[in-house]
């Protein structure tokens, strides 16, 4: 599913329906395998963590963004999906038990661990870069909420209590650098917006709102920027947020859509480009997005890459 077609969807697999003006990519709409040159430069050996279909069956790998050095992580006939990596551990949704729920697994390799066990959906997982803080989506009051948690999944909770109303959806957490708050997307103004939250649960503050759907926050390394997704001008397309001033910077302008941003260690900005359907990776130096490039691809559906710090 292109992002186009999921603006007038739902939750997907979490399986309660948002409004229809709440965009969000669904769960098997992102990730990557790169081999990625700086605009400016060669490329660096960072290393992605990611969820690639291949022969019918979706787990997790890891590689440097080079291509080189690419490991499989999982090999469950369960889908694998969302990862998300801090600290040297890696956490991802996993459909092995018919449901969405967490596990996690060293970075480096070995065996799974199952973090929650409910009869609902546990969901996009996102780690703090230090792996101290796990943030992640639960359907469990029968709508996708935030809820926060150890990362070993204990003292799990939710985190927006007395936030929004009870039908509105919340989505895709990211930690800012510090592990001290979060930026989501929330339907309560009856759009999908960006909220911050700190990690105390305090009330949230809104960072971008408005008649758009804006949507798939990624928390920038520096801290000061969020990359984001929004049609407020037709399509699909990579934003940056300032955090300190509100200021909007439009990244991408296509006639097809692109989305699901991730940040590299360096700076790089990685997202997914649709084209006719068909998804491709590219990279840009947010400083210079006119001159963004292809990145290879290998066979198969490569999604929800996240970099490792």
């Amino acid at each position: 599913m292109t992002p186009r077609q999921a603006v007038k969807g739902g939750i997907g697999r979490c399986g309660a329906v948002a409004p229809t003006a709440f965009y969000r990519l669904l769960p098997t709409a992102t990730a990557l395998f790169l081999a990625c040159s700086d605009v400016n430069g060669p490329a660096q050996r960072s290393t992605i963590v990611f969820d690639w279909l291949r022969d019918g069956n979706r787990d997790i790998y890891r590689a440097t963004v080079d291509r080189a050095d690419t490991l499989r992580l999982t090999t469950d006939p369960g889908d694998d999906q969302q990862p998300t990596v801090g600290g040297g551990l890696v956490v991802f949704t996993s459909y092995r038990d018919g449901n969405g729920e967490l596990y996690s697994m060293p970075a480096t390799g070995g065996a799974a661990r199952r973090l929650t066990n409910t009869p609902e959906n546990e969901t996009e997982p996102a780690l703090s870069a230090d792996g101290a803080h796990l943030a992640y989506i639960s359907d469990v009051s029968g709508v996708p909420k935030l809820w926060v948690a150890a990362p070993d999944g204990s003292g799990a909770r939710r985190l927006t209590v007395s936030f929004g109303y009870p039908g509105s959806a919340e989505a895709s957490p990211s930690w800012a650098p510090g592990g001290d708050r979060i930026v989501f997307v929330s339907t309560t103004n009856g759009t999908s917006d960006l909220f911050v939250v700190s990690g105390d649960g305090a009330a949230p503050a809104a960072l971008v709102i408005g008649p758009s759907a804006d949507v798939q926050p990624a928390w920038a390394p520096g801290g000061n920027e969020i990359a984001f997704v929004s049609d407020r001008d037709g399509d699909a397309e990579l934003y940056l947020v300032s955090v300190p001033t509100g200021n909007i910077t439009r990244l991408t302008a296509r006639g097809d859509a692109d989305g699901e941003p991730c940040w590299l260690a360096d700076g790089r900005l990685v997202f997914t480009s649709w084209t006719d359907g068909v998804p491709r990776l590219r990279a840009m130096n947010p400083a210079a997005p006119a001159r963004a490039i292809d990145v290879a691809l290998h066979s198969g559906e490569l999604h929800h890459a996240a970099g490792v710090f």
